[in-house]
Order: structure tokens, then sequence, then C-alpha cells
């Protein structure tokens, strides 16, 4: 890498840092309430004995790996008086910026997709833009600051790939790319078991390209991650790998996946695909055919599990976000064969006996014009994904949050009505109180322990609350937040 390109990736590093943060701060609630109750929720429980644990851990459907890791950060958290929601939101931003590792990753991706093409041997052209995208690509934004099993597992795919397009370069650093592939793609899978989906392709072509080398030591590095993912169930569940048999039990033995809700088989491809590239998607979809012969590696890795999730009847689009950076490598090849095609090496003897425009003049001119063209489309796909990307849930139950939050710093609760299923929250750890904390009812309205209730403001409840001697004391986004009027007892005179 030449200084220049190591200074231009540095810049796009923190221009994703910045976006990210931008992405934090318009980001609240939750994108599904997995990255509470089975994330967090369990952290939170680990660090204080107070929690609602989901069905998943009674059964040991969930590895206990990424809510121990959890635990630590909230316990540091903790030491400098971060707690509660503020514990939320830090560990959010945590992840967000903790997604841009990808950008280096993607600029790898992009090199070794690149390199060798004559007038830029060495691809840093191509990973550049792939790196640029990387870091502003509306829906990698959208799902870094969560905490999704999704996210870290998403990070470990960008550079399992990146690792597995450098075997393809061959030379003495195969075998150590090999390794670094086995290692990244074993944490992946540790993290989130349907990220294996993810590596059917990178695995297959390495088989048939009878890569040898580089697949034994794949199979060294992966071992860190198979090994962590044992060692753990066996302690917390009783024998190794208990949360990945029972997860393929569950889903695939069982069929029990469907019980969540369905989707047609073309789910993925319309909402979660071309709904997302917005009204340009026709545009970025040339820009993948444009990548030609060097794009299908990134194609064919993001397009193969999307095939297979699709012919699953459970269907969420969060389980194609790791499809997502070799979506974004494929367009960027695009605008880079684009930028190519417009600056040809090749330029015509001018003919000077003519007063017409030499075709060397016309050729050099088109070249200059060349990355600005690229940027222009780049910019276009860009905005067009940003208006997709602005159709998703940015504050599903942002509202609920801050009300259980405030709540909870309130002295004089001692329990909590909220509008909405029990998952439907943001848990013990947004409360951060001990105390209980359940679905509104009528028959709790009485009940001396539950003395707050959080409820939407259209809720037909909140009249009906106010007339039974309840009081509105806050509003939040979308929330009424009321509090139980105390009877005062009359005194009778001497």
């Amino acid at each position: 890498m030449t200084r220049r390109t190591g200074q231009w990736l540095m810049g796009l590093v923190v221009l994703g840092l910045v976006l990210r943060v931008v992405a934090w701060g318009f980001k609240g609630g939750f994108h599904y309430p997995d990255e509470i109750f089975q994330q967090l929720e369990p952290a939170h429980y680990l660090r204080t004995g107070i929690g609602w644990l989901p069905w998943e851990f009674d059964r040991g459907l969930r590895p206990w790996i990424m809510p121990w890791i959890y635990t630590g950060l909230m316990e540091a958290l903790s030491w400098v008086g971060v707690v509660g929601h503020q514990a939320l939101r830090a560990v959010n931003l945590h992840n967000a910026l903790w997604t841009a590792a990808m950008i280096p990753a993607g600029f790898r991706i992009g090199r070794a997709l690149g390199h060798g093409a004559p007038g830029d041997e060495h691809g840093e052209r191509a990973g550049l833009l792939t790196a640029a995208l990387t870091a502003a690509w509306p829906i990698l934004l959208y799902f870094s600051p969560h905490a999704l099993m999704g996210t870290p597992s998403m990070v470990c795919l960008s550079f399992g790939y990146a690792n597995w397009l450098e075997t393809r370069l061959g030379g003495e650093g195969a075998q150590r790319a090999g390794f670094g592939m086995g290692l990244w793609f074993g944490l992946a899978g540790m993290v989130r078991f349907t990220s294996g989906l993810h590596m059917l392709l990178p695995l297959a072509e390495m088989l048939v390209a009878r890569r040898w080398k580089p697949i034994g030591a794949m199979a060294l590095g992966a071992l860190p991650g198979i090994g962590l993912l044992a060692l753990v169930d066996a302690v917390t569940w009783g024998r190794p790998f208990h949360s990945a048999i029972e997860h393929f039990t569950y889903n695939y033995i069982e069929g029990k996946a469907s019980h969540h809700g369905t989707s047609p088989w073309e789910f993925y491809l319309v909402d979660t695909i071309i709904a997302r590239l917005g009204p340009l998607a026709p545009i970025s979809a040339l820009l993948v055919l444009l990548g030609g012969r060097r794009s299908w590696p990134a194609i064919l890795t993001a397009a193969a599990p999307t095939i297979l999730l699709s012919t699953v009847p459970h269907k969420e689009e969060r389980f194609l976000m790791h499809s997502w950076p070799m979506w974004v490598a494929s367009i960027s090849m695009g605008l880079w064969q684009l930028e190519r095609l417009m600056a040809p090496k090749t330029e015509r003897r001018a003919d000077d006996d003519k007063g017409d425009a030499s075709p060397a003049a016309a050729a050099s001119g088109l070249a200059k014009a060349a990355p600005w063209v690229t940027a222009a489309v780049a910019l276009a796909v860009v905005g067009s994904c940003v208006y997709g990307a602005s159709q998703m849930k940015w504050r599903w139950r942002a509202g609920l949050f801050e009300a259980q939050a405030w709540v909870g710093a309130q002295p004089d609760a001692t329990g909590l009505l909220f509008d909405d299923r029990q998952h439907l929250n943001g848990g013990h750890l947004t409360l951060n109180k001990a105390i209980p904390q359940i679905k509104n009812s009528p028959k709790w309205w009485r009940h001396p322990l539950f003395n707050y209730a959080a409820l939407k403001d259209d809720d037909p409840h909140v009249a009906r609350l106010m007339r039974a001697r309840w009081e509105v004391v806050q509003r939040f986004e979308g929330i009424t937040v009321l509090r139980r009027m105390e009877h005062k007892k009359s005194r009778k005179n001497p």
C-alpha cells in the first residue's frame, strides 16, 4: 500500500466513524427484540441477578458468549456511572464504532478483486472505492448501532471474505490468508450460527480450486472460535455445542421457525434488497453486472445465501445483513470498471491535417472526467439507498425505552405496566430498578405494586386510567406515562 493510499484509507475510516455516530444519534429503541432479550438483558441478569430471560435460554438455543462479553462491557461502564438506558446507548455506540473495522476489510476485498488489472496492478483504486462505499453505505450504517448477533458476525465475515479473496492471489501470503479466513469465519459462526450459509461459496471455491495448504491453515484458524463455543456451551449448558445442536434441531428438524411468522419466497429479493437500494435499484444492478468476471466471487457470495434463505418460510431482514458487505463490493467493482472504461490507456494519434478535435484530446478529456462521473454515479446510488434505508425502523419503541428509563428513576416507582407483550420493550436493563413490569391489563390497575403505566398515546386505556384516578405525569415519543394518584385519608376533628 502506498503512503497516499494509506492516507485516503485513514480518511475513509474517519468518515465512516462520523457517519456511524450520526446513525447512532438517529437510532432509538431496537430493530428486533432479540438484541435486548437475547443479548443485553441476559448480560444485565448476569450483572445484577435481575432480568427477564426468553424461552431460548430455557431450552439452550443461544450461547452465553456475547452476553458474557456485554456483561464485562456494562460492568466497566457502571464504574463511571453509566447504567440503565445510558448503558444501552453506550453499548450501541460501541457496536457502531466497532463496525468501522469493516472499512479496511472492504479495502482488502476490493484490492483483491481488482488485483492485476492494467493501470491498477495492486488493486488499490478498487480497494479505495470499496472502502468508500463500505464507509457510507446506508444499510450498513443502519445495522451498525445495534446489539444484534448479526452485527459482530457481519464484521467478522467481512475480514473472512477479505482473507478468502487474498488466498486466490496465491504467493507466500496464501497460507497466512487461509489462517485468517478460518479465524474470522470461526468467530462469525460462533456468534451467529446462520452466518455459516454466507461461508458456503468461499469454502466451496477453495475446495474446487484445490488450494490444500490454505485449506489446512483455514482449518487451524477456525479452531479458536469452534473451541470457545464448545467450551462455553459445556460450562453453561452441560455439553459441547449444545446451543448449536438445539438451534439446528428447533429450526430445521422440528421446523418450528415458521411458528414465528412466514413470508413469501420473494421477500428477500423484493423487500430486503430492491427496496433498500431505493428508486435507483436498476442502476445498482447494472453496476453489479458491469463488474464482470472480477466481481463474480462477491456476487455469488452475496447471492447464494439469499437464494438458500428464500426457501425457508420464516424470513427476517436482519438474516440477510451479512450479505451486504459483498453486495457493496460488487457495486464498487462496477464503479471501478465504469471509471476504467472512461479512461482508456491507449490513445490514438492526432490527425493534425484536420480541424476536428483530436481523438487523443477527446480521450484525455474523457479520462479527466472519469473520476467525477464515477463519483456522481456513486453519490446517486448511495443517495437512492438513503431513501431505502429511511423506510426502516430507526426508532421502533424508542419512546417506551425512554419512558421505562424515566420511571426507573422515580423514587416512588414500585411497578410498571406497559402497552405490549413482555419482549417488546427495553427490559429490566432499561428500567434499571428492581421492580416488576408487565403488560398492561385492567386487573392490575388497583394492585398496590403497579403505580406507573407507559401506554401508547392513542391507547383507549389512557382515558380509562385517568377516570380511575391516574394522572399523566410525562410524555415521550408516542408514549404517555401515568401515575396512580394516592388516596388522601380524611382527618376527623377531635
